[in-house]
């Protein structure tokens, strides 16, 4: 599903990276490989080390309570970092294309997450187990 959610995202954007951040073709898979896999990472985590509340308050439509803010924190500085480390952009850069990605990434996954009542955290594991191997597994636990 995460894939799924990521060929949405890459349609939605991909423009306005090229556009706005002058992104070439060739960089922007290499973009979203990044955005899944740490979306997915700390997403992950936080539900690990905290529980639901966080990642159910980010993927609503609901105000983000503290646990959503870090989290949302969380997601875009490891996009950032890991822009810059394996794509090896500048921080500017790397920036600018989280700005443009981000609004777009949250409003996709509280879309599929809003599929479901508010206190059925389903669609995140389904989101998340196909792309993280053993955190997915964990998760798989807590729900």
């Amino acid at each position: 599903m995460i894939d799924t959610i990521m060929n949405q995202l890459k349609q939605q954007v991909a423009g306005q990276l090229q556009q706005k951040e002058n992104v070439n073709s060739t960089e922007l898979n290499g973009i979203f490989d990044v955005v899944k896999e740490q979306t997915a990472e700390k997403v992950g985590e936080n539900m690990l080390d905290q529980g639901l509340d966080g990642v159910m308050s980010l993927f609503s439509n609901n105000d983000n309570n503290k646990e959503a803010d870090s989290l949302q924190a969380s997601i875009t500085g490891g996009i950032v970092d890991s822009l810059q480390k394996k794509l090896g952009f500048s921080g500017s850069k790397a920036t600018g294309i989280v700005s443009i990605i981000m609004p777009y990434l949250l409003q996709l996954l509280t879309d599929k997450n809003a599929e479901t009542p508010d206190d059925d955290p389903s669609p995140i594991k389904d989101i998340l187990g196909g792309s993280m191997g053993s955190i997915g597994d964990k998760l798989g636990g807590l729900f």
